[in-house]
């Protein structure tokens, strides 16, 4: 789907953002939860920084894509744990293509497992 410019795309996410409550994971046996923590790591880096527009966009783009990536994970390509913040790594091609989607999960302590960030590498 195209959009006619950035607050289009913004806004259609968000509306899809907001739909996703949560899909299984079937690697973790365990389910993934979409919280606002997840979006707004789309719009901003990790140090609280707004991403630029160009960036923004890409990430934002590959949103309907991130259901698929951790239903269909096979494995797990990253795992690390930094004090009590966990993070997993997927990686899955798309279309048979040398493109890769990237999607973080992260569980902060014992809570739920959260969608943390999307990008993509060719």
């Amino acid at each position: 789907m195209e959009f006619k410019n950035y607050y289009e795309l913004l806004s259609a996410s968000r509306s899809l953002y907001k739909s996703l409550k949560k899909c299984h994971f079937p690697f973790l046996k365990q389910d993934i939860i979409f919280n606002s923590k997840g979006f707004h790591h789309l719009l901003y880096d990790g140090l609280g920084k707004a991403r630029n527009n160009k960036e923004r966009i890409r990430r934002l783009k590959l949103l309907p894509l991130v259901i698929f990536v951790i239903e269909n994970a096979q494995y797990v390509y990253s795992y690390k744990k930094i004090k009590n913040i966990e993070y997993w790594v997927l990686k899955d091609r798309i279309n048979n293509s040398n493109r890769k989607i990237i999607v973080i999960l992260r569980k902060i302590g014992s809570g739920e497992i959260q969608f943390y960030s999307v990008w993509d590498e060719i």
